[in-house]
């Protein structure tokens, strides 16, 4: 697999990247890419196990009136959609759909404030098409009544993959290219002292000459000892897959803000979630969680309880479905829905990345290249003045709760509440 962040040459350093899944494996494939002869993946689990393989697999042009990061992040979903190509090109199944994204409204409120800012997006590419419901129900192939829907905003750029099997292929490219996972091991202290990086781990220490944080949910764990705390709220998502319901793989992935619902197809099943009952970690039983995902399945079965009965009326192959398997991840928020990416203030050879928002898979791979240029002292390829570290002070919230309560500010001003049934 070729990648834009191939520098070539030969890079005697030692990188250690911490956290297996997308961003952090995304990381380490750029390093061996760009020469670094060592580099070491560590994860507390299985790489690729936890919150990236709970993911929905879609990527898209979030920009485009959908998630305000501008032309920067814009960037980086076309690498990631560019990435995942070439991915797809090594060979092996990924469930690679290059089907497109369908943003789409139930009313004419819905299509004001939810398809019309994707639509008028400086950001939407010029194949952008506004789609009437008959136009819908033609393209989705009998996976929504027309009848139900106003209209939608199409981008045919959008794709899906899956998550655990593209997460596989990525790992056998990291071993293949000489770099090796140290699974199963957590880290507990990591320390700069200027010119070596020295890891702590239930398994023993080990030496870097730099290291890159991509631990998600954990992140602040990893970083506790490095007197820096990132603003992160840790959410509980669910993710359902049906039974086989006969569908074709030839259907775009839906987005609907009015049920804050995103569904798809995958291989004739229907996989489908909702931001209705993501629940912030802190709000659990499971305040703090093991390596892995969680099995919280009180949650699940509240979201198709109180889910389906509504969703089956939109959306016919729901109807009379079973649950064949069910995941949950632990993405992280941030208060501006704005990711992180940088040196850790105070240090000279770590990089943090994290606060995905639920866009992971989408920036995974955009924000791998970025740490690793960052960490090797490189010119990035995108600008992360917006995605600075310390874009808010390392206290200014005391707690989880402190960044919940000011994510509806930020929600109020882009029309994306997040959470929980209120608007």
């Amino acid at each position: 697999m070729s990648s834009n962040g191939s520098h070539g040459g030969s890079d005697s350093r030692h990188i250690a990247v911490i956290g297996g899944g997308i961003i952090g494996c995304s990381a380490a494939f750029h390093l061996l890419r760009s020469g670094v002869r060592r580099v070491t993946v560590i994860d507390a689990g299985q790489p690729g196990a936890a919150t990236t393989s709970a993911g929905a697999g879609f990527v898209s042009h979030w920009s485009a009136g959908m998630i305000p990061l501008g032309e920067e992040g814009f960037q980086l979903q076309q690498y990631g959609l560019d990435f995942y190509r070439r991915l797809h090109e090594v060979g092996a199944e990924i469930g690679y759909r290059p089907n497109g994204t369908l943003i789409m409204a139930l009313t004419e409120d819905g299509r004001e404030r939810f398809v019309r800012p994707v639509l008028d997006s400086p950001y939407a590419p010029p194949e952008m098409q506004d789609l009437d419901a008959v136009q819908i129900g033609q393209k989705m192939q009998g996976l929504i009544d027309p009848a139900r829907v106003h209209s939608a905003a199409y981008n045919p750029h959008g794709i899906q993959l899956d998550t655990k099997l593209a997460m596989g292929v990525l790992t056998g490219q990291i071993s293949e290219l000489g770099g090796v996972f140290r699974s199963n091991t957590r880290v507990t202290a990591v320390h700069d002292a200027g010119d070596r990086v020295t890891i702590e781990t239930d398994q023993g220490g080990l030496e870097a000459d730099g290291v890159i944080v991509a631990a998600g949910a954990w992140n602040n764990q990893v970083l506790s000892g490095l007197g820096w705390q990132l603003p992160l709220l840790r959410v509980v998502a669910t993710r359902i897959v049906t039974d086989d319901r006969g569908l074709p793989s030839t259907i775009p992935t839906v987005q609907c803000r009015e049920l804050r619902l995103w569904l798809r197809e995958t291989f004739g099943a229907v996989m489908w979630g909702t931001g209705r009952h993501y629940k912030p970690l802190y709000k659990t039983n499971d305040s703090e969680i093991e390596p892995g995902q969680p099995h919280n399945i009180g949650l699940m079965q509240e979201t198709s309880e109180q889910e389906l009965a509504e969703l089956q009326t939109v959306f016919p192959p729901l109807r009379g479905s079973r649950i064949a398997s069910w995941a949950q991840g632990v993405p992280c928020y941030t208060p501006d829905n704005n990711l992180i990416v940088g040196k850790v203030p105070g240090s000279d050879n770590i990089v943090v990345v994290g606060g995905d928002n639920e866009s992971g898979v989408t920036h995974g791979p955009g924000l791998g290249r970025l740490s690793c240029e960052l960490v090797l002292g490189q010119t990035p390829f995108v600008s992360a003045e917006r995605f600075r570290v310390d874009r808010y002070a390392s206290d200014a919230f005391k707690s989880e709760a402190e960044i919940e309560a000011a994510m509806p500010v930020w929600g109020a001003r882009h029309e994306a509440s997040r959470f929980g049934r209120e608007a």
